[in-house]
């Protein structure tokens, strides 16, 4: 009596098992590369262009190594430049919309004050000028923000947004005057541009207990984080153009 086994599909009986190499890289195999980096006390992930429908896009993720919870993940995304209706701008607009997909829910007060500090800090270094007549829309999609005891680390959340922005306007290829990033010093914010030599925005909390030191002191603590996201970011920019050549 012949018995067929009717519940699998066999194969041949002299095939092989693929063999994959396992010295080869993940670009060789086809894959797409991880660009991860750690920065001073922070581990930094970062990817462009995964927002298919924009003009530039970044994603971060930046986990701290001193506190395993205090962890950012947000996505930006970038429209334009694009006409803009009404009468007729010299240059262009910009707008920074804020938007929470987590459980954590900043009070709207504060969200319109880092918007606003955003805005600030970016009409000081995109070229308005080379865009007449148009708008340009920011959009920030905080995906996670944990930092242990408290729902969010606002801090934190505001230095991912600045190097997020900038990372997708390189991805867009909108003109800006430099490559601008933010340091943080206990709940002080200082972004920077020309390799730390001019501030294009401040950020202090009144209810910091670093009250006693100076001004100075404070941005110069920024500043050595300044450099280290600074230098992450420039790294992956080259990386990226490289593969993509």
């Amino acid at each position: 009596m012949n018995i067929t086994d009717r519940r699998r599909i066999l194969g041949p009986a002299n095939a092989k098992p693929l063999v994959f190499d396992k010295s080869m890289g993940p670009a060789q195999r086809g894959e797409s590369e991880e660009v991860s980096s750690e920065t001073g006390n922070d581990a930094m992930y970062i990817e462009n262009g995964i927002v298919g429908n924009s003009n530039g896009s970044s994603y971060l993720e930046v986990k701290s190594r001193i506190n395993d919870k205090n962890c950012t993940l947000l996505l930006t995304s970038v429209y334009g430049p694009r006409p803009s209706r009404g009468a007729f701008n010299a240059k262009a607009t910009l707008s920074v919309q804020f938007r929470e997909v987590t459980l954590e829910k900043i009070p709207a007060g504060q969200l319109r004050e880092v918007c606003t500090f955003l805005t600030n800090i970016f009409n000081a270094v995109v070229n308005l000028e080379r865009y007449p007549k148009s708008g340009i829309d920011i959009f920030l999609s905080l995906i996670h923000s944990s930092s242990g005891p408290q729902d969010y680390e606002l801090e934190s959340i505001i230095t991912t947004c600045v190097n997020g922005i900038t990372l997708a306007f390189v991805d867009a290829g909108i003109e800006i005057l430099d490559t601008v990033s933010a340091g943080m010093y206990k709940k002080n914010i200082t972004a920077f541009m020309k390799n730390g030599t001019e501030v294009v925005g401040f950020w202090k909390d009144d209810d910091d207990n670093s009250a006693s030191e100076g001004i100075m002191d404070i941005v110069e603590k920024c500043k050595e984080h300044y450099l280290q996201n600074r230098k992450t970011m420039i790294e992956y920019m080259i990386r990226s153009s490289k593969s993509s050549n």
